[in-house]
């Protein structure tokens, strides 16, 4: 039980990781990943068996659509609270919202075949073969299924829905101190260093 404990919640954290990128238009993936010929062949298997069970091609996009929804209805009621008074303000930024998180889905879904593998891969290094042998006879289990693909509406729980709005709410002062602190900080640096072209321009 604390090997399923622990795969738990390592699927949950990668669930709530790929709401992050997918709002912040995450870049291709980095040449600095490890090279995956040094992983073990056997072990590899295995964790790539676990993926394709727990998470059906036909099924990954709605997967991660739903956390993405899950986790964005929380940042809405959180973050645009202070425009509830300005019903034109309010729909002006859901509109744009709703725009860049439409396209953001699209990078996404094109990144999920390499995210799954590359999930398979730190799966192969994490854990023994005998705990992958363990973890996928929990996946091919009707229960095993059900957790994979209903994991991500744990988002959607009220209980974790309330409780994850409140950590929101205390944390947003600190995000709008960072925020403007960076803003002042930037804004008097390139006023003595302009900006450099990007090596992407």
């Amino acid at each position: 039980m604390t090997l399923f404990k622990t795969f738990a919640m390592a699927g949950s954290v990668m669930l709530s990781a790929i709401v992050v990128p997918a709002a912040t238009a995450a870049e291709p993936a980095a040449s600095t990943a490890p090279p995956s010929d040094a992983l073990d062949p056997a072990k590899l298997e295995v964790a790539r068996q676990i993926i394709a069970t727990g998470y059906p091609v036909d099924k990954r996009e709605a997967i991660f659509s739903n956390a993405i929804d899950a986790m964005l209805v929380q940042m809405r009621s959180t973050m645009l609270s202070s425009l509830k008074n300005d019903p034109g303000a309010e729909k002006l930024v859901n509109a744009k919202v709703d725009s860049f998180i439409g396209e953001s889905k699209t990078i996404l879904n094109g990144h999920i075949p390499a995210l799954m593998d590359a999930m398979a891969q730190a799966y192969s290094r994490e854990f023994s073969l005998a705990e992958l042998t363990e973890l996928k006879a929990f996946a091919d289990t009707p229960a095993g299924q059900h957790f994979f693909l209903r994991n991500s509406a744990v988002l959607s729980d009220p209980s974790f829905r309330a409780a994850n709005e409140a950590y929101m709410r205390e944390l947003m002062p600190t995000i709008d101190k960072m925020r403007d602190a960076i803003v002042r900080d930037l804004t008097a640096y390139f006023a003595k260093n302009p900006p450099k072209p990007s090596s992407g321009s």
